[in-house]
């Protein structure tokens, strides 16, 4: 208005100022508005699609349906809670699968047992076998099969548990190797096997259950009596590694290869399967060691050399000032003993 040589009122410059203003601002906010929230929404969608799949997954997983993983790049909270649910699903798979196995192998290790004992029972019913004590005795030697199988498998059920039912206490190692090894001496007589303990160490103190520990050397000693050799010894040995003791058995028989020996303590796994069928082994005696053995913080290993195999497992031993315990007779902690063969 000033340029076209017109009289200038402020107020209604100030009037058309404004109205300009008005005509220009308002209709702009509002397109940033709208342009705003729908930038939200597709951010917000973006950033909670992890948790919508999380929610899909979870419920796939409740219903009992195969574990979904779900796909996510992102390092934040959200994405921390998507990969501790892919976890969660690899797990639950691991689990299924070990539950498929463990079904399978039982199944199959009872099927054997039973054709036998129901083809000798149906052969003495029709008379085409004759009831003699021979038999009587093979179909009874069938029926113990069974029964060591379900009592095995009970006990590997029972180790898993271990861990909340075990007792705590100090517990003089050595003395539970010995008494545990005495007790296998009829057996080892019958297999015209000899032994012997090598502890060079005296006060092998760990902290954990007497039975429990007697029970994995129990599991160790009846499987090197399985596989060794006749008129061979059979060695344990008790050795301070560190803060450690490491408890080991070694037979003298037959090997195992390298890819068997890594698969030695797994449930129902024998490395020679016919001939651990035949001599009453169902392959878990090692697997329960293992989880005993975990249940007390410790580890498990297995080697072969030329001449034999060595099945050994290590436990923290107790502070210093815990290993105030009363020592075992001295009749018997000599270090090292070899027992005369037993006809």
């Amino acid at each position: 208005m000033h340029a076209a040589g017109q009289p200038v009122d402020p107020a209604a410059g100030q009037r058309a100022y404004d109205a300009a203003v008005e005509a220009q601002i308002y209709p702009t906010i509002a397109v940033a508005a709208l342009v705003a929230i729908g930038l939200s929404f597709a951010a917000v969608t973006l950033a909670l699609r992890p948790l919508t799949a999380v929610r899909e997954a979870t419920r796939r997983m409740a219903r009992g349906d195969a574990p979904m993983l779900i796909e996510t790049n992102r390092r934040d909270e959200i994405g921390g809670v998507a990969d501790s649910v892919n976890e969660l699903a690899g797990s639950l798979q691991r689990l299924e699968e070990l539950r498929r196995q463990v079904t399978n192998d039982a199944a199959h290790e009872l099927r054997t047992p039973l054709h036998n004992l129901l083809g000798l029972i149906e052969g003495m019913r029709d008379g085409v076998i004759p009831a003699s004590p021979a038999r009587l005795q093979q179909a009874y030697t069938e029926l113990g099969r069974l029964i060591a199988l379900v009592e095995d498998l009970r006990g590997l059920a029972d180790a898993q548990l271990a861990g909340d039912r075990m007792t705590h206490e100090p517990v003089h190692l050595e003395s539970v190797v010995r008494e545990v090894v005495l007790g296998f001496d009829a057996k080892m007589g019958r297999h015209n096997l000899t032994w012997r303990i090598e502890a060079p160490e005296s006060g092998l103190v760990v902290d954990g259950d007497t039975g429990r520990l007697g029970q994995v050397m129990g599991n160790i000693v009846d499987n090197a009596i399985r596989y060794a050799r006749a008129g061979t010894a059979i060695s344990v040995s008790l050795v301070r590694r560190g803060s450690s003791v490491r408890v080991a058995v070694h037979d003298i028989g037959e090997t195992i290869d390298d890819q068997s020996l890594a698969h030695v303590f797994e449930r129902f796994f024998r490395a020679d399967p016919s001939r651990a069928r035949g001599s009453g082994g169902a392959g878990i005696g090692l697997a329960i060691v293992k989880e005993l053995v975990t249940a007390h913080g410790g580890v498990v290993g297995a080697e072969s050399n030329t001449d034999g195999v060595t099945v050994w497992f290590e436990l923290s031993l107790r502070a210093e000032e815990s290993n105030r315990i009363t020592a075992p007779d001295p009749a018997t902690s000599h270090r090292s003993l070899d027992a005369p063969t037993r006809a």
